[in-house]
């Protein structure tokens, strides 16, 4: 009888949201530097709150490794996109005298350099993961990964989005089928027509509104005032088709990866996946009411204290209006300082501004991020568990240049 080894989730929300909060302030008082070393410290602190069978996951990773990756491909991608980008403008002046076309195709270009950095940082992010002292690792593909990426999503975009199903399943397979743990290859079984039921309702959302709309305007295209009954009903139509495929499509997001995860085998080691949409569904409203709400709360108070702080250095805003909300009435001098008070009130915009995002990403990270791992951990079990003992360490892959095109392209969140 196959071993079955369950997942335990050992994290706890407050020492996530003091890391969280130093690292972001770290962040913020570096300019955006330290947020590699953020991303790094955040990392190994989820990654050891995963433990399969009671061992934690180890995440080895450099903040140095992603700072030094993000700016080799800085200078790369600028001098590309930088030359690629005067040649589109110069071409499209040309053509057609306008520069709306060089957009357009620098758009499509981007897309597959956008397919080929999630692989590159996925790779990174697995040689640099270990379970049990074996490391991770995924093949270099990242070039054919974007070429298989693209053709799939033109095949999905000219078949009205029924085949969507389809590439969600042949990319997860591409990415599973060159992973490794040690030296035991991962491979992607089941089948890509098992995630249509489930996509179905995502595009009945879509397709329903688009011929909503259709009719409405074709019914009422004679109409006396035809105009005011399209501009009326088309946006309900539209919200209703929008709001259904944000619902639908979480839920298939869901059923796909609990269904790509009961097909994942390595050898004889086999994954057993319980995700809940219910609970992911509860998770993603109730944690972004939460961070929300604590977001404002935050900002307020810290926004009144620097009030206070301000009115303390310079009495005259008093006599001003400054508020916490940092509103000036009036936009002469102040006083003795000759602090011109509209300077103040575009800093103190913009300190209450980078101070709401850090709060709204501080807070994100406890009341979403952190209660969506727990339950992907303990709905998660493997199958197979004596196969273990057989598997052997494999070398130590570099993963050049880390994350360092994802990074560039703020691909992801802070984990």
């Amino acid at each position: 009888m196959a071993q079955l080894l369950n997942t335990e989730f050992e994290g706890r929300m407050g020492p996530v949201l003091r890391l969280s909060l130093w690292t972001a302030i770290l962040t913020v008082f570096t300019l955006g530097f330290y947020r590699f070393w953020m991303k790094t410290r955040l990392r190994r602190h989820f990654w050891a709150a995963v433990r399969p069978d009671g061992t934690p996951l180890e995440y080895v990773g450099k903040g140095i490794e992603k700072f030094t990756g993000f700016l080799i491909a800085l200078v790369v991608l600028a001098l590309l996109i930088g030359v690629l980008a005067l040649l589109l403008v110069y071409a499209s002046y040309v053509l057609f005298n306008e520069d709306f076309e060089a957009y357009l195709v620098a758009a499509v270009i981007a897309l597959p350099l956008v397919y080929f950095a999630s692989y590159r940082a996925k790779r990174y992010v697995y040689a640099r993961t270990r379970w049990r002292g074996i490391r991770f690792a995924l093949e270099p593909a990242a070039g054919r990964y974007a070429l298989v990426a693209m053709g799939h999503l033109l095949l999905a975009l000219v078949s009205l989005g029924l085949m969507w199903p389809r590439m969600t399943f042949k990319l997860e397979k591409f990415r599973t089928d060159r992973t490794f743990f040690g030296d035991q290859r991962l491979h992607q079984g089941g089948k890509w027509t098992e995630l249509l039921r489930p996509f179905l309702p995502v595009l009945i959302s879509v397709w329903g509104s688009a011929v909503a709309g259709g009719i409405i305007a074709w019914r009422f295209a004679e109409s006396a005032n035809a105009e005011s009954i399209v501009i009326a009903l088309l946006p309900l139509f539209i919200f209703i088709g929008m709001l259904g495929a944000a619902f639908f499509y979480t839920r298939y997001r869901v059923v796909a990866l609990r269904y790509l995860a009961n097909h994942k085998t390595a050898g004889g080691i086999g994954l057993i996946s319980n995700l809940s949409f219910p609970s992911i569904l509860g998770i993603n409203i109730g944690g972004y009411i939460l961070t929300n709400l604590a977001t404002a709360a935050a900002t307020f108070a810290v926004g009144a204290l620097a009030s206070l702080l301000l009115v303390a250095f310079y009495p005259g805003l008093s006599h001003l209006g400054i508020f916490a909300s940092g509103a000036v009435s009036d936009g002469t001098s102040i006083g003795e300082e000759g602090m011109p008070s509209a300077e103040i009130t575009v800093f103190f915009a913009l300190f209450l501004y980078m101070v709401t995002f850090l709060f709204f990403s501080v807070f994100r990270q406890c009341f979403v991020v952190f209660p969506t791992w727990r339950h992907y951990a303990s709905t998660l079990s493997l199958t197979g568990g004596e196969h273990l003992a057989q598997i052997r360490q494999r070398d130590r892959d570099e993963a050049g240049q880390a994350e360092g095109i994802a990074e560039a392209f703020d691909l992801g969140a802070a984990i």
